[in-house]
């Protein structure tokens, strides 16, 4: 599939006609990864997004576990995984905040990516603000999702965790 397509399957690129998409691929590059690769670690400050052309990616968080009395360690939680045919972009807060990294992706497969960087981005935001305002509004409107799934997740968790030590 040719990558405009993909990139147009991208719920923050859904909307955009030929021309702007045109526009947003001239601020991306390929980038490969093996598999086994760290793409990006938890932790570490972003400046790119991605999206994945080809192969699988995972995700996953670094989590503090008690096993005894004085015995914590860490260990990672996959939380998911994504592939191609998924659509999905990650990295997306570092396009619009400098914080550092929420999760880590590792390749689960050799993978191709598409990367955005945090500066081109905002270059083609400022130079083109119809444009600009389009994907703004998509990646607000994803983070908003993102947001909403997590608070529902908090919530039923911590509903878990009440009943767990209620027992």
């Amino acid at each position: 599939m040719e990558i405009a397509e993909t990139v147009r399957k991208s719920s923050i690129f859904s909307n955009l006609g030929d021309d702007e998409v045109a526009k947003v691929l001239n601020i991306t590059r390929e980038i490969r990864f093996h598999e086994g690769d760290i793409i990006m670690q938890e932790g570490d400050q972003g400046d790119t997004m991605y999206m994945v052309l080809d192969g699988e990616v995972e995700v996953s968080k670094s989590l503090t576990m008690k096993f005894g009395d004085d015995d914590y360690r860490k260990t990672e939680k996959v939380l998911t995984h994504f592939s191609a045919k998924d659509h999905v972009i990650f990295g997306e807060m570092a396009l619009i905040g400098q914080d550092s990294r929420s999760a880590s992706i590792i390749a689960k497969t050799d993978c191709v990516l598409l990367e955005i960087k945090r500066d081109d981005f905002m270059r083609m935001v400022e130079s083109k603000a119809e444009l600009g305002v389009k994907v703004l509004l998509n990646l607000a409107e994803l983070l908003v999702t993102r947001l909403r799934q997590s608070s529902k997740d908090v919530t039923r968790l911590t509903t878990a965790l009440s009943i767990a030590l209620s027992k």
